[in-house]
C-alpha cells in the first residue's frame, strides 16, 4: 500500500491494518489485529512492515491461515484531524512470487479518516480478492470495534 510521498509530513501519520475475520466478520481475538503493536500474527502467517515513509506492505501466507480465517480485512488509519481527501490517491499492489496479480488506485476520499482498502476472501475453497475502498469518518479504534476488537478507553 502506497500514497505519495509529497503528501507525507509531520501532520500525517498512517497506520495500515489487517483484521482476521471469522465468518461473523469479527476477529476471534484481539491477537487477530495485526497493527503496529502487533505486527506479526502466527510467527509470521500474517506480518506488517513498513517499506518508508509512503508505503507500508501486509504479507500474508494464505496456505498457513488457520481455517476458521475466513477473510482479512485490509485497512487504514488517519491519526489525527486529518483525512483521506488531503491525502490523495493510495495504490494497492498485489504481489506473489509469481509477479504482480493486481493493482489498483482508491482515489475518490473526502472526508474520512479510515478506509477499508482490500478484502482477502475465501470463496469454494480458493482465495480471492477484492477492492473495496469503504470510509469512516471516524479513527481506528472506532474501525477496530466495528471489527469485533476490544479496544481500551
Amino acid at each position: 500500500i502506497a500514497w505519495k510521498a509529497e503528501a507525507v509530513d509531520d501532520e500525517f501519520d498512517i497506520d495500515i491494518v489487517a483484521f482476521l475475520l471469522g465468518s461473523d466478520e469479527k476477529v476471534d481475538t484481539d491477537d487477530d489485529f495485526v497493527f503496529y503493536n502487533n505486527p506479526v500474527f502466527d510467527d509470521g502467517v500474517v506480518e506488517l512492515t513498513i517499506d518508508g515513509s509512503s508505503e507500508q506492505c501486509v504479507r500474508v501466507d494464505l496456505s498457513s491461515l488457520p481455517a476458521e480465517c475466513e477473510r482479512i480485512a485490509i485497512a487504514a488509519a488517519i491519526d489525527g484531524d486529518r483525512t483521506f481527501g488531503d491525502l490523495g490517491a493510495v495504490s494497492v499492489s498485489v504481489d506473489s512470487d509469481e509477479g504482480t496479480a493486481a493493482t489498483f488506485v482508491l482515489d475518490a476520499g473526502t472526508t474520512e479518516r479510515t478506509m477499508v482498502l482490500t478484502e482477502i476472501y475465501r470463496r469454494a475453497g480458493k482465495w480471492r480478492l477484492r477492492a473495496v475502498g469503504q470510509g469512516y469518518d471516524d479513527g481506528l479504534a472506532d474501525l477496530a470495534v466495528r471489527y469485533g476488537v476490544d479496544v481500551d478507553a
